[in-house]
Order: structure tokens, then sequence, then C-alpha cells
């Protein structure tokens, strides 16, 4: 048995050593596997994928393994982990721990997250109506962590953490090429990312408890690093045109941040006053190396007449921060509470790039070489001084009834100084040119603030209510006190910008008798956008959003539990192109979503169980703006059913049967790609 254990130990990543001469007694161990698990897709695999993270066809392994003990010294160790191999899903979590003494904790995690490669489709093309990347899109996730410290009675508890994430793999990117037909170009063409990240990071903590004081400290070091390549294809039926190229934009970030963290919290007064404050300070260093190459249908580095040619271009970054916050929380009756917390910042960045142009094309196309016609170099230095106010009051004197109310303020001030110039390179082609020379100081200034009523009343022991309402205000205030105006270039170009939010929320529970209970929930959003910009007039975009949602749960026997859910989601965008004239009109964009959910656990015997999920959504918000821009919108069915069965022969055995079916079915005219999936599981569970 013991021989058992170990193996299954190892098995989920954990290895251990007795103590000499301690026998293990009686450890709780069980282990869950699925033999099988067979996913049958009919249409678009990639969306099922996507939609599920999980792959068509075969695949098995360890769904759950569980190990706990408890030594005759008081040792504790614990063990879980899970595994399937051909999904790249792997996880352990091992626990080591002695009260007095100490702890080990070790953490790892792996998945893998799929992506759909399709694009936009336009019903109006017929070639590239609908385009796929022609890539396997796929991205691994993982996070390996290990802590341990001591916890020796009357001394501070010390740990040392290190933790180390990582990304692999293509993901598909929301920045859309022009893909070009007839001579109408639509935004539809897919881009993809390749990513390659780890961040490494270690940590030493400090806990103690001095004069009624608990003490924290911590200090932190982050090592990131990645290599990413974007890759965006245009296409045109036309193969001479512009339009026809390849780009892939390659980029190297790396970055060093250093973290301090010291913070100190205390009641006084028999519990009715709570003190806490804190300070942080960090230091990032950053730079980051960027390569950006335009090649046509063939593969042939060449210039269009918008030349993306860009090598070894550079940024380097230093920032530094200083942050204080404070808290204060008081009892001043026995119905009334009171709290504040107040934050101050400082921040100071400089920053420099560099970015070199090769062979521009300006009033003729230059034959492609690696010699730099001009290079912009770019200073940036910026402060930041940011305060921040919050206040809250809580009051419970009504019966059944508690009312809060929330206050908080943010005020920021940020100068920046910035120093563009174009330095001439080697390259005397008639396309060299360094013209540009630009410097600027720009104030911002930022409001922000927020305030929330909100309660909650209970008038009797069968109904319950909430709600609370919500204002966001966000003010931003650009000024330029000084800039060049000899040059066209203009890097400070928005005048002002506010975002205002309205929210409101409110939920009524229902519960009569043991076996009904129902509730009712309403969530309504208005967010109002103002921009202005040089020289322009203000523009003025809104969204607003409702969301009602019903859910019930019913036991009409004691052997059945069944719940339901409702949403609707109504959203309308309206943008300032509304009220333009025709052809270029474009009414207010509506997104209305509809979804039930519906679930059900019988257990006709105590060793019998079965269970049934069913969750449909449908969407219908096309609107055909083929004549004036993309038909944006959410059009669709999606259906996931899922059923099973367990059994359980003895207590320490379970058998388990579980199918699924998916299917989504978009409207051609929106989105492509369709797909139905039929998924068998078999799960077996040891107890031992």
């Amino acid at each position: 048995m013991r021989r058992v254990t170990v193996l299954a130990m190892v098995a989920a990543g954990g290895f251990w050593c007795w103590p000499g001469g301690v026998e293990a007694a009686d450890p709780e161990v069980a282990v869950a596997l699925v033999p099988m698990r067979y996913a049958f897709v009919d249409g678009d695999v990639e969306k099922f994928r996507a939609h599920h993270w999980m792959k068509e066809g075969y695949a098995g392994g360890v769904k759950e393994f569980l190990f706990r003990h408890t030594l005759p010294d008081g040792t504790f160790l614990s063990a879980e982990g899970h595994a399937f191999p051909s999904q790249n899903d792997f996880g352990t979590d091992v626990e080591l721990k002695k009260d007095t003494l100490g702890f080990f904790n070790l953490e790892y995690s792996e998945f893998r997250k799929y992506f759909d490669g399709n694009g936009g489709t336009h019903r109006r093309f017929s070639t590239f109506q609908t385009i796929d990347a022609d890539e396997d899109l796929a991205l691994d996730i993982g996070k390996l962590g290990v802590e341990t410290g001591l916890t020796l009675e009357g001394w501070p508890e010390l740990s040392f953490a290190y933790e180390r994430e990582f990304k692999d793999g293509a993901k598909s990117r929301l920045t859309w090429t022009s893909v070009t037909e007839a001579g109408e170009a639509r935004k539809i063409g897919p881009s993809w990312q390749d990513i390659d990240e780890i961040v490494d990071a270690f940590a030493l903590t400090a806990n103690h408890e001095l004069a009624g004081f608990a003490l924290r400290g911590e200090q932190r070091w982050e090592f990131a690093r990645s290599e990413t390549v974007r890759h965006e294809v245009y296409r045109s039926t036309n193969a001479t045109a512009s339009e026809s190229l390849m780009r892939t934009q390659d980029q190297a970030p790396e970055s060093t941040l250093m973290t301090t963290t010291l913070g100190a919290e205390r009641h006084f007064l028999n519990e009715k006053v709570f003190l806490s404050t804190g300070y942080h300070f960090a230091h990032l260093d950053s730079r980051e190396y960027e390569t950006l190459i335009e090649m046509n249908a063939a593969g042939v580095v060449t210039n269009f007449s918008r030349a993306e040619n860009k090598f070894d271009s550079r940024a380097d970054n230093d920032y530094d921060s200083h942050t204080w916050v404070g808290n204060l929380t008081t009892q001043l009756g026995e119905s009334l509470s009171f709290g504040t917390k107040l934050k101050s910042e400082v921040i100071k960045r400089q920053s420099n790039s560099t970015y070199p142009a090769y062979s521009e094309y300006v009033t003729s196309p230059e034959a492609f070489d690696l010699v730099v016609d001009h290079t912009e170099a770019n200073l940036t230095d910026t402060k930041a001084a940011r305060w921040g106010e919050g206040f809250s009051l809580r009051f419970t004197g009504l019966p059944r009834t508690a009312l809060y109310t929330e206050l908080e303020f943010e005020q920021s001030r940020v100068l920046m100084r910035e120093d563009r110039q174009s330095l001439d390179g080697p390259d005397t082609g008639n396309d060299a040119v360094a013209t540009e020379v630009f410097m600027r100081e720009t104030v911002t200034d930022v409001r922000r603030g927020v305030w929330t009523l909100g309660g909650r009343s209970s008038p009797w022991p069968f109904l319950d209510l909430t709600a609370h309402v919500r204002r966001r205000v966000n003010n931003n205030d650009y000024d330029d006190q000084r800039e060049t105006v000899a040059s066209g270039a203009r890097s400070a170009f928005i005048d002002e910008q506010n975002i205002h939010t309205n929210e409101f929320v409110t939920r009524f529970t229902l519960r009569p008798c043991r076996w009904f209970r129902s509730s009712v929930r309403y969530q309504y959003r208005d967010d109002d956008y103002s921009t202005r910009a040089e020289s322009q007039d203000t523009v003025k975009t809104g969204t607003r959003s409702h969301i009602y949602t019903y859910d019930v749960t019913l036991q009409p026997l004691k052997e059945l539990v069944t719940t339901a859910s409702f949403s609707r989601q109504n959203a309308a965008t309206t943008t300032p192109a509304r009220y333009a004239s025709t052809p270029s009109n474009i009414p207010t964009f509506n997104a209305d979503v509809s979804s039930w959910l519906f679930s059900a656990d019988y257990a006709p015997k105590p060793n019998l169980t079965w269970t049934s999920s069913l969750l449909y959504s449908r969407a219908q918000n096309f609107n055909d703006f083929a004549d004036t821009g993309m038909p944006f919108g959410a059009d669709f069915h999606r259906l996931d059913l899922t059923t099973g069965i367990a059994w359980s022969p003895s207590d320490q055995t379970s058998l388990g049967l579980d199918y699924a079916l998916y299917t989504y079915n978009p409207n051609e005219n929106v989105e492509s790609g369709d797909y139905t999936a039929h998924v068998i599981w078999l799960e077996v569970t040891q107890q031992f």
C-alpha cells in the first residue's frame, strides 16, 4: 500500500521521504481516471476548440489524484494533481507543513488555450468572402511556484517564494488586415502572433506582530522576457496592388522589476478602531527591440506606398514610483460605522527610442536596401503626482436593513516633455529625408470620482432585496504648454476626453419554502464618451446596456433538484456616424443576446446519480451595412447539452459515463464556421 502511495505521488509531481523509522498509517488516497474521452466534430474544428478548450479526437488521463496524511509527529502532507497528456493539461499542488516549524508548497499547472484562425466576413465578396489564417493556433500557458518558510513560535514568520510563468504558441489577434476585391477594401483579413514568454519572480516576505501591530514586509524581483512575431496578410484580387503584401512584426521586450512593500495594521479601543498603512516602491527597467518587414506575395522584401520596413528599432524606459496608502475604520455607534482611506503617489519616467527608416517611398518606389535613410530619435521625460481619497458610511439601525454609501476621488497631474527629431542617414537616394523636428511640453490634469449608494433589506425572512446606484466620472484635460509649430507633426492632438458612467443594479430573492427559491436581477449601465481634438468639434459616443436575469431553484422531490436561468442583455452603441448624411450614415449598433440555462440532479438510489444541463444562447444583431461599411454584429445559435450517470458499486469505487452535444450555427453573412460535436467521457474513481 505504501509503495502504491509513493508511486502515485511521483506521478502527481511530488517526491517525499518519510522521517526515519516512522511508518505511515491510514493515508487518504483517491484517484479519478478518464480512460477515454472522444470528441466527434463535424464542421469548423478550430472554432470548436476555441469555444470549449478541447481538442477533437481521443483524450485520456488522470482527472484527479488526491493524497492526504498526517504523520505521528503532526506533520501534514497533501498532494493533488491531474494530467491529460494529449491536451497538454497538467497540474499538481503539494503541501507539507508542521505547526510551529514551517511549510513547503509546490504548485505547477499547464494548460492549452485554443484560438480561432478565421477573420471577418463580407457577403459582397466572392473570392475573399471568408479567410482563414491556415495556422494551428494554440497557446500553452503554465506556472511553476515554490514557497517555503519558517513559522517558529515567537519569531517572525519568514518565507521565500519563486515563481515562473510562461506562454508558448500562437494566438489570433483582432488587428484584422485589409482585403481588396473589385476595388472594395474591408478589414476582414486575419492576423496572428507567435509568442514565447517567460517571467521569473523571487520574493522574500516577513510577517510579525510587535506592540499590537501586525507588520508585513516583502521584497520582490521580477524578470520578464519574450519574443513575439505578429503575422499579417493583406490580400487582393489584383496581384499587382499594394494591398497584396505580407507583414511581420518581430518584438523582443525585456524588463526587470524590483518592488519593496511595507505595511502595518492594528485595532484600537476594543476593536472599535482599525488603522492600517502601507508603502510601496517600484523600479522598472525595460527595453524593447522591434523589426518590421513587408514582403510581396512571393516573400521578397518590397517597398510599398506605406513603407514599413524598419530594422533594429529600440526603446528604453526607466520608471520609479513611490506610493503611500492609509486606511482608518471606526465604529461611531452600535449601528453606524465610518471609514476613510488616503493615497498619494509620485511617479517619474525617462524613456528614449530610435526608429530607423530604410528606402522610404516618398515620390517614387526605391529598391529595398539595408542603408538607413533617416532615424527618428525621441527623448521623453514624464513626472506625475497622484492623490486619492475615499470615504464610506454604513448604517444598520433599521430592522433587517443595511445601508451604505461610498465616495472615492483621485486627482493626477502629469507633466511630459518630448523631444523628437530626424537624424539623416548615409543613404543619398532621392527619397532620403530627415526633416522632422518636434518638441512639446504637455500638462495633463486627470479628475476621477466614484459615488455609490446602496443597501440590503430583508423585510421578511423569505424576501431579500438589494440595490445600488453608482456614478463614475473620469475627466482628462491635456494642455500643451509648449510645442514646435514649424513641423506638421503632432504627438498630442487630443485636448480633452471625458468618460461618464451611470450604473444601477437591483436583485429580489424569494424563498417562500425549502424546496423553492427564485431571484430577479436587473443591471443597467450607461457610458458617455466625449473627446475633443485640436481645432475640431467635440465627438460624443455612447453605449447603453440592460441585463435582465431570472433564476429559480426547484426541488419537487427529495431525490430531484432542478435549476433554471434566463438572461437577456440589450446593448446599444451610438456614434456621430449615425447623424451623417447618406451613404456614410451608420445607425445605432445593437448587440442583444438571450441565454437559457437548465440543470437537473436526480438520485433515485444512494449509489446512483443522474445529472444533466442545457445551455442555449441566441443573438440576432445582423445589421447589413455592406453599402457603407462592415456588417458588424453577432448573429448565432449556440447549444451546449450535457448528461451523465454515476454509479458506485462500493463505497470506494464509482463509475461514470457522460455525453455532450455542442452545436454552433452563425449567420453566414456575419460569421463563418459552424460545427456539431458529440463528446463521450468514461470515468473511474477509486479510493484507497
